[in-house]
């Protein structure tokens, strides 16, 4: 990922691509050097990992400069009580939903003629410990049961 600056303008994101279509009359080579790039305006952008805080409304800015790197910058608000209270649910919703797949997943070993006997202990243990994780306070913080 890359930005370009023209007259102190930054355009962001920026790509090589869109540079071969902006300088058309440019005959670049097939792998363009970091110095090329410069001299066109171009510099690379770092990454960085997103914040994961549902109580946060996190927004990509402009890339900020540190020490000659560009790093990807996440700006943050504090999300309203709405906001929250629909990603909360919208997390439950997709907890129960993993739950049954995982439920389904071994619905074979509730079936009569099932071949365990003596681990059936062990996956009745894990199958309720599905069936109760939804009385985990925290949807973004969830311990998952081992399977057996």
């Amino acid at each position: 990922m890359y930005l370009r600056i023209i007259e102190e303008n930054i355009e962001y994101p920026y790509s090589v691509e869109q540079l071969r279509k902006d300088a058309y009359n440019v005959s670049f080579p097939e792998t363009i050097s970091d110095s090329t790039l410069e001299e066109f305006g171009l510099y690379k952008v770092e990454l960085t990992p997103k914040p994961n805080d549902y109580t946060k409304n996190i927004i990509e800015g402009t890339p900020i400069l540190t020490d000659g790197v560009y790093y990807q910058n996440w700006i943050q608000t504090d999300a309203s009580e709405t906001e929250i209270s629909g990603r909360i649910i919208q997390k439950w919703a997709e907890i129960r939903e993993h739950r049954s797949e995982l439920l389904k997943e071994c619905d074979w070993t509730v079936l009569s003629d099932t071949p365990l006997s003596s681990s059936l202990e062990n996956w009745k243990t894990y199958r309720q410990e599905l069936r109760d994780i939804t009385s985990q306070e925290n949807p973004f913080n969830i311990i998952w049961p081992n399977q057996p």
